[in-house]
Parts: structure tokens; sequence; C-alpha cells
């Protein structure tokens, strides 16, 4: 009964140096720029929408981990520290989830208690301690990983209860299943898998009861799953990078290595991490670089034969053997066979590193030697120091970027985010230094041309600034923010605002409230009021969730004195913002 406080105790004390971080990255779009999440009113709002509502479009449907946003956002408003302690207690609940599942699949595999007791909370320890979650928990927008592994275990737990119960209670635990397998698909599309992993965990039992009642669960979990996600709004996401089918193989026998390393001696961890191979002809550092990956390519090779070996071996022994195969489904999706947004991701180690550990000290366990016991556990010690040390990049922007940088994350996706940072602080020459490495990198990247076109008018280059946004011309959403820095580029030559240019760009891409921003802003200011109120309608009309709409629309019905109307559209703004009030007091 000491172990989910001993669980909670370790990952508050682990992870407490969190509590003093910031919002870094994507938890820019997806907690300061979110509509959806403001107000209990829009909570149903927020299952008909895929994430990042105002930023780039994703294939990302977790309504669940919107809503536990919104939670936050009505307890805490934007207070950082409110968040990461609420994605630090979900990944404690994960792991005490882990610990009962785990204890009550020991029971029924006939391990003693004692031992399925210290097996599954040793287990959980590692980790809940382990640092190659810190991606899943200091950074708050990864809080899908810890929202499904905790639904996710805890529908494992209600199966093993409903093969075992009789009458009632057995309808009691599936429906208990069945609720919590829908949570974690809707926490993380990765979920899903909890239903394959549950069919496995079936049909080792051999029972055929329990067979019919799982196969009616996951019909019952796959309809109200996808009738839940094909209605919602899912604008066009950009072309993902396509993974040549000959280089999947190659590319999933390097993960193997990559993340063998992580797990064994987590110490260079770092986002934005990369197994492919990126030729740049045949100078000594195109061809080292290669040469160390194909040494990676040969011992994933032989980590994947040694495992399959020791799987095969371990098959009589079915708690070791049965962890490790409910590790190895949960592992596939992401091993790099199937063609994902990257080729490796720390966080991707989050669900299939649970089963993995409780196979490795289910083995140890099974040895009974205590020197092998004593490496463990200072294994284990070692874990919570890398952890808290390992807190600390996520302190804030500018912290989490250079440092991912520098321990080797440095893809042109994080130079772009550096750039930009330094450009809104007004570094000019570091925003141009480090947009010109990503440019270096992808000299067809969009975004990187935007914005250092942005830096170059800040700068008074109009005439590079302008030729670098002409050469944008997809996709669409950038296509109409290179538009709207053409109408701020005139602007700063001329001093007059095109307002052609402004609605073109409006037009162009997906619904963007910022662009439509300055371009009603726009309208009222050149003395078009009545267009302004026009053109707001109809971006109400689109989302009428969006509180500062509503916030525009009474601003402008007061300045051409409709007061009533104008107090009608403030209550709108008050009901799709429970922080309105604050809001407005902190600008």
């Amino acid at each position: 009964m000491l172990a989910p406080v001993l669980l909670l105790a370790a990952a508050l004390a682990t992870y407490a140096p969190a509590l003093r971080n910031g919002f870094v990255w994507d938890d820019q779009a997806l907690i300061l720029r979110d509509p959806l999440i403001r107000s209990w009113q829009l909570i149903w709002e927020g299952f008909q929408h895929f994430l990042f509502t105002d930023a780039t479009a994703s294939d990302f449907y977790r309504p669940l981990q919107r809503l536990s946003y919104t939670l936050d956002y009505a307890a805490f408003f934007i207070s950082p520290f409110g968040y990461h302690l609420v994605s630090i207690l979900w990944h404690a609940a994960a792991a005490i989830a882990l610990f009962y599942f785990a204890k009550e699949f020991l029971a029924l595999c006939k391990v003693g208690q004692l031992h399925r007791v210290r097996i599954a909370l040793f287990a959980a320890l590692i980790w809940v301690l382990h640092p190659v979650q810190s991606a899943a928990v200091v950074y708050v927008s990864g809080r899908a990983d810890p929202l499904s592994a905790a639904f996710g275990f805890l529908a494992l737990f209600f199966l093993l209860r409903m093969l075992q119960a009789i009458g009632n209670l057995k309808w009691l635990f599936g429906i208990g299943a069945g609720i919590c397998f829908l949570a974690t698909a809707l926490s993380k599309e990765i979920g899903l898998i909890f239903l394959l992993v549950g069919f496995v965990l079936v049909l080792a039992q051999a029972r055929r009861g329990g067979l019919l009642g799982m196969i009616g669960l996951t019909m019952a979990v796959l309809i109200a799953y996808f009738g839940l996600r094909w209605p919602a709004e899912h604008p066009a996401t950009p072309p993902a990078t396509h993974v040549p089918a000959l280089v999947r193989p190659i590319v999933a026998a390097r993960a193997v290595a990559e993340y063998t390393g992580l797990l064994i001696l987590p110490w260079h961890l770092h986002m934005e991490r990369e197994v492919a191979t990126y030729p740049f002809g045949f100078v000594p550092a195109s061809l080292e670089a290669a040469s160390w990956r194909e040494l990676q390519t040969l011992l994933g090779l032989v980590l994947i034969a040694a495992a399959t070996w020791t799987l095969w071996r371990l098959r009589r022994q079915r708690e070791i053997f049965l962890f490790f195969l409910f590790s190895l489904v949960c592992y596939l999706p992401v091993s790099g066979i199937i063609s994902l947004n990257a080729t490796v991701a720390e966080h991707w180690l989050y669900l299939p590193s649970a089963f993995l550990f409780l196979a490795v000290v289910a083995a140890v366990d099974s040895l009974g030697s205590k020197i092998v016991w004593a490496c463990l556990t200072i294994w284990l010690l070692f874990l919570p120091l890398r952890t808290f040390a390992r807190t600390f990049d996520w302190k804030d922007q500018r912290t989490f970027l250079t440092q991912t940088i520098a321990d080797g994350g440095n893809s042109a996706r994080m130079l772009i985010n550096l750039g930009g940072l330094e450009l809104s602080e007004g570094h000019l020459d570091a925003a141009r230094q480090a947009l010109e490495k990503a440019l270096a990198k992808e000299p067809d990247n969009a975004l990187a041309r935007l914005n250092l076109a942005a830096v170059k008018i800040k700068a008074r280059e109009f005439p590079v600034a302008r030729a670098l946004l002409n050469q944008i011309a997809e996709p669409d959403d950038l296509r109409a923010r290179a538009q709207e820095s053409l109408a701020v580029l005139e602007n700063r030559e001329s001093g007059t605002l095109n307002l052609i240019r402004l609605r073109l760009a409006s037009r162009l891409g997906p619904p963007n409230w910022m662009i439509e921003q300055r371009y009603i802003k726009a309208l009222a200011d050149g003395g078009y009021p009545d267009r302004a109120i026009t053109e707001l309608k109809t971006c109400l009309v689109v989302a009428p969730y969006r509180s500062e709409s509503w916030l525009m629309m009474s601003q402008l019905l007061r300045g051409i004195n409709r007061p009533n109307e104008s107090a009608i559209a403030f209550a709108e703004a008050e009901a799709t913002d429970v922080h309105l009030h604050d809001r407005l007091a902190a600008h």
C-alpha cells in the first residue's frame, strides 16, 4: 500500500526543478494561443478539432490532452507552475497504474506475493525516474504520453479483473476497461496499441469467454473513437517526408541501437534526434558521419538478433516472455518500419520502456543473484540524478533551444525556432546567423525564408526581404504569411498599408487569426469600421469560440456608438474565456 506514495514522492522529488520552468516550443501554441482551452463551455468544441488550432495543422486528434489544459487554464490561468505540476502528477499516476497492472498480471502468472510486489515496484520506480521520460513530463506539450499511459495501464488492470470476475462484476470491470481504452486513444493515437496488448493478454489466458469480451470491447472502442475523430475539423497538413521502403529497415536497425544507448546510459538527451543519413558530398565530415551510421546499423542488427534469441529462450518463463512481447508490440509502430514525422524520438520510448523494464526486472528476479540486484540498484540510484539535471534543460525557450542545438539536435527546425526567438528579442545579427544556418541545411525551407525576410525588413534591407518573400509559393499558409509580410514591407517603405494585399493574405491559406486580426485592425484604423465589422462577423461564423474575436467586435461596436451590441459581444467574450479580465489586466 505504500507503493503509490513512494512512486508519487519519487516523481515529485525528481522533477521538482521543472516547477520553475516556463513554456517552451509547442507550449506556445497548445497553451498560450489555443482558444479552445479557455472556457468550460468550449469542452465539446475541443472534441471537434485536431490539435494546433492556431498553428501548423497536425494529424493529432487528442481531445483529452486539450481537456487537461482546459482544467489547468481554469485553475492556473497561464502560470507555468500549475501546468508542470499537473504533468508530473499524471506521470506519477501512470507509474501507479503500471504498478497495479503488473502486480495483478504477476499474480495470474502464479508469482509469489513478495516477488510480484518487488518486481512491480522496482520496474515502476525505474520507469518513473528514467531521464528518457523527461520529454514527456517536463515538456507540458508532451503530456499526451502520461495521459495515454495512465488510462492504458488502468484499462489493462480492469481487463485482468474482468477475466477473473463473475456476474455483474464482470460487466462492471468490462465497462471500466472500455472507458479507459477509449480514453487512452483520445489522449494519444498510440493509445490504440493497448487494444492489441489486451488481445495478447487475453490469448495468453486461453479463455474463450475473455476473447469474445475483448472483441466486443475493441469494436465498441473503435466505433466510439472513429465516430469522434472523423467528423472533427481537420485542416490539410503539410506533406510528410517520405522514407523509401528500402531505407526503413536500415533506419529501424539504427533506431534500436540509438534507443538501447539511451536506455542504458541516458547521457546525451535532446529533442530532434535523427538516425537517417543525409550525404552532402565526398568530404571527410560527410564520410565520417555516414561511417558512424553504418556502424550503428550493424550494432542494431546484432541487438535485434540478441533480442530475438532472448525472447525465444524465455518463451517458457511466461511473465518475462509476455512483458517482452508487450514491449515489442508497443515499440513496432514507432520503430521506423512505418514512416512517421521523424526517425527517432525520446518520448516514443515512454510506453514500450514500461513493459521492457518489467521484463528486465522480472528476469533479474528469476536469476536470484545479489550481485545483479546490486548493479541494478546502483543504476537506479543514478537515474534520478540525471533526470533532476535534465529538467534544467527546459528552463525557458532560450535554454531549451541552445541546449538542444549544443547537444547535437541542430536541425533546421531548431535553428528556425532559435532565429525566431532572437528576432523577437531584437538580436538581428544572431537571428540572421541562425536562419542562414537553417537554410544551409534545407535550402528550400519556406519558414526559414519567411523569418529571414522579417529580419531583413527590421534591418531595412527591403530588396533582399522582397526577393525572399517572392520565393515563397507554397505551402498555402506560409504563402499567406509572405503576403502579409510584403504588406508590412511596403508600409515600412512608403508609410501606407496595402489593404488589398492584406485581404489577399487573409484569403490565401487556411483561416489564420493573426492575419485576419491585422487586416480587421487596418480596416478600422483606415476609417472603414463597417467593413471591419463585416469581416469580423465572417470570422465569428467560422470560429465562434474565439474570445479575441468577440472582444474586438465589442471594441469596434463601442467605437461606432452601438453600446448594447457591444455589451452582448463582450458577454460572449467572457463566456469563451474564463480569465478574460485577468488577460485584459495583464495587457
